[in-house]
Formats: C-alpha cells, sequence, structure tokens
C-alpha cells in the first residue's frame, strides 16, 4: 500500500471545507475542489474562522496556522484535484447517479493506487459505484464538525482489501480521530441510527403537542444527555442492572412511535424560511447573529466538553 501525502477532498460544503482543513492540520496536501469558485471562497473563509476559533480554544498553535492554510489548494477542476491523490474522500451531494458519475471520473482521473472514500452517511455505495478499483473503495463516514468531532465509521465493501481498510484506519489515527469499523454495511451505520431513532420520537412529541422544542431539549441535557459522555448507552446497563433492564424490556406499556418520513413541525418552518442555524432561526431564534458567529458559539462548547473529556479519559 502506497504512503498517504496527497490528499483530494471532492466537495467543498458543509463537511467539505472541515474535512480538508483536518488534514491540512496533519501536515497533507490538500485539494479542495467543488463546481464553484463562490463555494470555495466560503470555504475558505469557514476554514480561517475554524482556524481562530481552534487558536484561541488553545487547540492549535497560531503559529501553524498559515502553513495549515498553504496546504489546502482550490479548484473546480476534478481532474486536478485527484491528478497526484493518494487519498480522495468525496463528499457531494447524496444523490445516487451524481456519485456513480464522479466515482466514474475519479477512477478514470486518480492514480492506480489512490484510495477512494465516500462520506456518504447511509447510502450503499457497495451496490452502484463501478470503478477498476473495488478493493480501494470504502466509506469514510465522518461527523459535523469534523474538525471538531472525533469519530470516523469505516465502512468496507465485499471487495474492499484489508489492506486499505487498514491503511485508512491508521491514517485516521494519525490525524487524531477516532475509528470505529463495522464488519458490514448497515444503513445509518451506528451513530446515524441511534439519531434516526431519537429523531422519530422527538418529532413524535413535537407533532402530537406533549411538549415544546424548549422542554424536549431540557429533558434531555438535564437527564441521559448528562450521562452519555460518561456511561455511552451500553454501560448504563450496567449501571442499571441487567435485571433491571430486563424487567424493562417486558413492559408493553411502551411502544415506539411508527416511522414518519413528514413532519408538521418542520414543513411549517421550512415553509416560513426558517432553516436553522443558516437563516438564524429555526426551532430556536439565534438573533441578528452570522451564521459564523452561531456556528462558533456551538464549536467553542463543544471544545470545551471534548477537551474535558479527554482529561477525564472517557475520549
Amino acid at each position: 500500500m502506497s504512503v498517504i501525502k496527497q490528499v483530494a477532498v471532492i466537495g467543498a460544503g458543509t463537511m467539505g471545507h472541515s474535512l480538508a482543513q483536518v488534514f491540512a492540520q496533519g501536515g497533507y496536501a490538500v485539494w479542495l475542489t467543488d463546481i464553484d469558485n463562490a463555494i470555495l471562497s466560503k470555504a475558505r473563509h469557514m476554514i480561517a474562522s475554524n482556524l481562530k476559533t481552534l487558536v484561541e480554544t488553545g487547540c492549535f498553535p497560531e503559529a501553524e496556522v498559515p502553513a495549515a492554510i498553504r496546504r489546502i489548494r482550490t479548484t473546480t477542476r476534478t481532474e486536478e484535484a485527484g491528478q497526484d491523490a493518494d487519498f480522495v474522500i468525496e463528499a457531494i451531494v447524496e444523490d445516487i447517479p451524481a456519485k456513480q458519475e464522479m466515482f466514474k471520473t475519479l477512477d478514470r482521473v486518480c492514480p492506480s493506487h489512490a484510495i477512494l472514500a465516500s462520506n456518504t452517511s447511509y447510502l450503499n455505495i457497495f451496490q452502484f459505484v463501478e470503478t477498476n478499483r473495488p478493493e480501494k473503495v470504502l466509506i469514510t463516514h465522518w461527523f459535523a464538525p469534523p474538525h471538531i468531532i472525533p469519530l470516523v465509521e469505516i465502512v468496507h465493501g465485499p471487495r474492499t482489501s484489508p489492506e486499505t481498510v487498514e491503511a485508512v484506519g491508521d491514517l485516521i489515527l494519525r490525524l487524531g480521530k477516532k475509528p470505529i469499523v463495522l464488519s458490514r454495511f448497515l444503513p445509518g451505520f451506528i451513530a446515524n441510527r441511534l439519531q434516526s431513532a431519537l429523531t422519530q420520537e422527538v418529532l413524535f412529541l413535537l407533532d402530537n403537542g406533549y411538549a415544546t422544542a424548549e422542554d424536549i431539549d431540557a429533558a434531555a441535557k438535564n437527564s441521559f444527555a448528562l450521562r452519555t459522555p460518561i456511561l455511552g448507552l451500553v454501560k448504563r446497563f450496567d449501571f442499571a442492572g441487567l435485571d433491571l433492564t430486563q424487567k424493562i424490556l417486558r413492559n408493553r406499556q411502551y411502544e415506539p412511535p411508527g416511522v414518519i418520513d413528514q413532519s408538521p413541525h418542520v414543513d411549517r418552518l421550512v415553509a416560513q424560511g426558517r432553516l436553522g442555524a443558516k437563516t438564524g432561526c429555526g426551532f430556536y431564534d439565534y438573533g441578528n447573529r452570522t451564521t459564523e458567529e452561531i456556528t462558533k458559539e456551538r464549536d467553542v462548547k463543544l471544545i470545551q466538553l471534548r477537551e474535558y473529556l479527554r482529561e477525564i479519559g472517557e475520549l
């Protein structure tokens, strides 16, 4: 397996710009590409803002910022980004035809030794992506924002080689991240499946008028979410007692809500243009602040929590 030196990130949106930043901070030369120079310009602005936040929180040396920024080159040409790549992450729209076409292009323009990874959060790329290097194709599912959140789920296909999985796992460890390898493809992988179950419950409570958004968040933050960084979701069974867990499972008073694909609450907010932090309001109103300001507040708190959890040995 070739040594990974040059990285290409395809797609410079919410995930892509942060992924490029992760590798640049790790000392890798990075090509970041998208179809529009305006998107690339915004990506550079976001990277600079992210690095400033990391410096302010003591997580990255200010003296190393210029070098990290210099390691990132941008282009609208996939051919230019991929021609010398050793490792490629596709982070474009979750659309099967788009990914099919992108992987065909990457297979054509990238060196034969290059590993091709998708950041898809749920698509089984192994069913529709066709390349001449199936042993070098896999999924690396990162979590937003990648430059802060440690987890990376690695999913290999039926023809992905063990050497590829090992090389990518080692790479992610060198970046200071936490890789987890799934034994086989499963829609939603681990974390998103857990989040999806919570999403169904949250929308059930909202849409049926049982509680407000504020009450639901308060309930989560002041109960199980407080325990989760320490106990996770499985160790908590041990602390509750497995005999009690057994009894709870036999309690048929609780029934999970049926799976939904539409929410009146969400539909109403979208119709009003309340799309969340990117528009300054969603379920919550974030005041007359820019997306960068709202994001920075979130990131600072995430960094402080992450660093504390590392300090006490829970990450």
